[in-house]
C-alpha cells in the first residue's frame, strides 16, 4: 500500500490543543483536541499511526518553536515546522473573510497552509546540543545582566534619598561597593568611621588604587545633608535587600560566564569569531551560538549572509509600488539577535579602523547614530559570514586594502 503525505495543524495553549489532520486532496481526515499531559501527547500519537504513514511523511505545522510538544513531535520523527502566527492569519483570510475566529480554525488554517506553501517555510532542525545549550545559556545571562542593571538603578535611587555620598566613592558595579555599603550602611555609621578603619577596610578588600585612599577620606568628611529619619529607616533595611540582590545576580553571572566560555572553547567556530574585533567574550558565543556548526555535509543553518541581515532587522524593509516607494525599519526581527549586532557594531568603532571611519564618515553626513549602527551591523554580518564559511580568522589590513581596492570613499583615508 502506498503510504500518502498527511498535514497537521496544532493550535497549541498551555493545557490543550487543537489539532486538525488534512492531505493531497485537502479533505479534513480528523478534527480532535487533546491535553497537554502524556495521555494527551499519546493520543495524539495514537490517531497519527491510524493513517499507516510513516513519520517522515507527517509535516506538522505549529506556531511556535519551542516547548515539551514540539520536543516531543521531533523526537518522534516528524517533520515539524514553526509558523508565524501573523501568516496564520494572513493565510486565514483566503478561506474565512468574515474574520471569524476558532482554535479548530486556526488548527485548520496551519494544516493547509502547509499543504499549498510549505515551499516557502524551513523545517525545524535543531543544532547539535552544544550550540541549543550555549545559546540559551547566553540569553539567560542577557536576562540576568538586565536584571542586575534594573537592581542597579533601584540602588542608586535609593541612596539618593537618604546616603547620596555613597555614590561618590566607588564604582557601582564593583564588589567593593557592595561591601563598603554593608559595612557602612548609613550616613550615621560612616561618620562614626575613622581613618584607620577605612584604611583596614581598603587594604583587606584589595583596592586597586590606593594613592587615592586620601581623596577618598576627604569625600567622607565632607558636609553631607541631614536625611529624614523615616527615609533613613526604610531606606536601610531597602538597601539591604538590593545589595543582597546584586551578590547574588554578581555571583550567577560569574558562573553563566564560566558555562559559557567552557562551552565555548570546545566549539571549532569560535576561532573565526573570536578574531573578530570588538566581540569580546560576551557577544563571541552569542555570534557562535547563531551562526550554527559549520557542517562539511553542506547543512547549514544560514544559506548567506543577507538571511541573518533580515532575521537581525539590520537591513530595511523596502515599499514600492509604482514611482512610490517607502524605505522602513525592519520591526519584524529577533528582538536579541538585533541587539547583538547592535553592540557588536557599537564596540567594533573602538577596535576597528576602518569601522570608526565609517562611522565618522556617515555621522558627519546627519546620519542617527542606530541607522549607522545597523548599516555598520549589515557589512560586519557579511564579513562574519565569511569567515565562518571559509574557517579563516579576521584580517584587518586586507580588508581595508579591499576597501580601498573598490574606491569606498570613507576608507581612502585609513
Amino acid at each position: 500500500m502506498e503510504q500518502k503525505m498527511i498535514y497537521v495543524g496544532i493550535d497549541w495553549a498551555d493545557d490543550h490543543h487543537d489539532i486538525v489532520i488534512t492531505d493531497d486532496s485537502a479533505k479534513t481526515l480528523e478534527q480532535f483536541q487533546i491535553d497537554h499531559t502524556c495521555d494527551g501527547f499519546a493520543l495524539l500519537h495514537s490517531h497519527l499511526a491510524n493513517h499507516q504513514t510513516s513519520p517522515g511523511l507527517v509535516l506538522i505545522a505549529i506556531e511556535t518553536s519551542r516547548g515539551l510538544l514540539v520536543h516531543e513531535l521531533l523526537q518522534k520523527g516528524y517533520t515539524v515546522y514553526a509558523i508565524n502566527p501573523k501568516a496564520v492569519n494572513r493565510y486565514k483570510d483566503r478561506h474565512v473573510l468574515s474574520k471569524a475566529k476558532s482554535d479548530a480554525l486556526d488548527a485548520l488554517s496551519l494544516g493547509h497552509l502547509l499543504r499549498t506553501d510549505r515551499h516557502l517555510f524551513q523545517p525545524i532542525k535543531p543544532l547539535p546540543e552544544d550550540y541549543r545549550l550555549l545559546s540559551r545559556l547566553c540569553e539567560d545571562l542577557r536576562k540576568i545582566v538586565d536584571e542586575r542593571a534594573r537592581v542597579v538603578n533601584q540602588t542608586i535611587s535609593c541612596l539618593k534619598e537618604f546616603y547620596p555620598k555613597a555614590l561618590e566613592i566607588f564604582s557601582l558595579n564593583s564588589q567593593i561597593f557592595i561591601d563598603f555599603l554593608k559595612a557602612f550602611p548609613d550616613r550615621d555609621t560612616l561618620s562614626a568611621c575613622t581613618k584607620k578603619t577605612f584604611l583596614v577596610f581598603l587594604k583587606k578588600h584589595r583596592y586597586p588604587y590606593p594613592t587615592k585612599a586620601e581623596e577618598l577620606w576627604k569625600i567622607i568628611q565632607s558636609p553631607t545633608l541631614q536625611p529624614d529619619r523615616v527615609i533613613a529607616r526604610t531606606g536601610r533595611l531597602r538597601l539591604g535587600m538590593l545589595l543582597d540582590q546584586l551578590k547574588n545576580l554578581k555571583e550567577h553571572i560569574a558562573h553563566y560566564e564560566q558555562e559559557i566560555q567552557a562551552i565555548l572553547d570546545s566549539l571549532p567556530e569560535s576561532t573565526p569569531v573570536k578574531s573578530l574585533p570588538g566581540v569580546g567574550e560576551r557577544l563571541a558565543p552569542e555570534l557562535v551560538a547563531t551562526l550554527g556548526p559549520n557542517r562539511k555535509d553542506g547543512h547549514h543553518r544560514f544559506h548567506a549572509a543577507e538571511e541573518i541581515a533580515k532575521l537581525s532587522g539590520c537591513v530595511p524593509v523596502v515599499k514600492q509600488s509604482g514611482k512610490w516607494k517607502s524605505v522602513s525599519l525592519r520591526y519584524a526581527c529577533v528582538k536579541p539577535l538585533r541587539r547583538t549586532f547592535h553592540d557588536w557594531a557599537f564596540a567594533s568603532i573602538n577596535h576597528s579602523s576602518w569601522a570608526r571611519a565609517f562611522y565618522d564618515y556617515h555621522k558627519a553626513r546627519n546620519q542617527s547614530h542606530c541607522t549607522i549602527l545597523r548599516n555598520l551591523g549589515k557589512k560586519w554580518i557579511k564579513i562574519l559570514f565569511a569567515i565562518w564559511l571559509k574557517g579563516t580568522t579576521y584580517n584587518e589590513t586586507l580588508h581595508i586594502q579591499n576597501l580601498k581596492a573598490r574606491n569606498v570613499p570613507w576608507a581612502m583615508a585609513l
